[in-house]
């Protein structure tokens, strides 16, 4: 538990969305009746399209677990940022604001070469960009294989995917929530941070640039949280990469990813006349000796950093404290039986939240957000 005189939680839930006022609900009504038919067709036909372009570069494949050659890399990659960036038109996500921390584009390639790129968590949309631009895979959660279409389409860029569920962490520690508890195609015994370590240490090029996600869950994105320590334990450089989907709380909808079904969620981006993406490039983040040595000091320095440049606060917060108010019976008994176990026995209140996102005082307090 931290010593910290910050509190457990910020004065509001950070893993529940900003409610859809009803201004809100009338334009997403109004607007969704003519927009969303048109984006859910050109989000199905890219989708598609795009499965068909991964089957098509992975024939004569065995095994996905090996690197590609260079020809079938750039081809499966050269078509998946192409459809990323058409989905993410389809979902909204009409115009994407880019900057970088280092403006001058010869000074940035003079950069030392990143083992990974770690990003803040808000939903999918910053996944899809990372493919558009860098043709990146990711570390993911098993159950995201059996999604249609994602799922496939992951297994061809070569993501890594961590079972969580049968995680045998007691104290949500430094690989944070069953990282260490891996599946793939081969390499059964080997965990998350074992294939992690492979691919930051292998030669520039073999393998597909590797994103992560330290925070291991989706957040509102008003706060980051606690950073697992695997992109962190091979001592390389870095580069992060923040996201932020700003919306009006007046008539918008928010675009994060937490405590929300999919579908739903997806339908109600396409409702959006347009959603918003700012996405900052941070220089690469050397990591210095103490650094190296310690990965959870380089975890929590790269998330400071990160977090200055967005502006929010840190929060010693996990998927474990998050599954409470997750809409599932099963998952709210998981986190209960998770935070026992992690507090000895005994499950901690819930917390009162005092505002919302944007500052204003709730009308009721109570020790539950639904």
């Amino acid at each position: 538990m931290s010593t910290s005189k910050q509190p457990a939680f910020p004065p509001f839930n950070p893993f529940v969305r900003h409610p859809t006022s009803f201004l809100g609900k009338v334009k997403m009504f109004v607007c969704g009746s003519i927009l969303v038919p048109i984006r859910l067709t050109g989000a199905i036909l890219t989708l598609t399209s795009c499965l068909l372009w991964c089957n098509i570069c992975s024939i004569g494949l065995r095994d996905l677990s090996t690197p590609y050659s260079p020809r079938r890399k750039r081809l499966l990659q050269g078509g998946c940022r192409f459809h990323s960036r058409v989905l993410l038109f389809w979902y909204g996500f009409l115009w994407l604001r880019e900057s970088y921390e280092i403006e001058d584009a010869e000074e940035r390639a003079r950069q030392p070469h990143p083992s990974v790129v770690v990003v803040n968590h808000i939903g999918f949309a910053e996944l899809m960009y990372l493919v558009y631009s860098d043709g990146c895979c990711f570390v993911s959660k098993d159950a995201n294989r059996a999604l249609p279409f994602i799922g496939k389409i992951s297994e061809a860029l070569q993501s890594i995917f961590v079972d969580r569920g049968e995680g045998k962490s007691k104290h949500d520690n430094t690989t944070s929530e069953s990282i260490q508890n891996s599946s793939s195609h081969s390499d059964a015994g080997a965990t998350t941070t074992d294939k992690i370590l492979e691919r930051a240490h292998s030669p520039v090029g073999t393998w597909p640039p590797l994103a992560l996600c330290p925070e291991g869950t989706t957040h509102t994105g008003h706060v980051l949280i606690r950073f697992a320590t695997g992109a962190f334990r091979a001592g390389l450089p870095v580069q992060p990469v923040i996201v932020s989907s700003p919306f009006s709380a007046i008539h918008g909808y928010d675009p994060s990813f937490s405590c929300a079904n999919i579908i739903t969620h997806v339908l109600c981006l396409m409702t959006q006349p347009m959603n918003h993406l700012h996405v900052k490039h941070l220089a690469v983040y050397v990591p210095n000796d103490a650094e190296k040595k310690d990965p959870t000091l380089f975890a929590n320095n790269v998330r400071q950093k990160m977090a200055s440049e967005l502006g929010v606060e840190c929060y010693d917060l996990t998927w474990t404290d998050k599954l409470r108010y997750e809409s599932s019976e099963k998952a709210q008994e998981l986190g209960r039986q998770r935070l026992a176990a992690r507090n000895g026995g005994v499950v901690p209140p819930m917390p009162i939240f005092t505002e919302d996102a944007f500052g204003n005082a709730l009308v009721e307090e109570s020790s539950k957000d639904k």
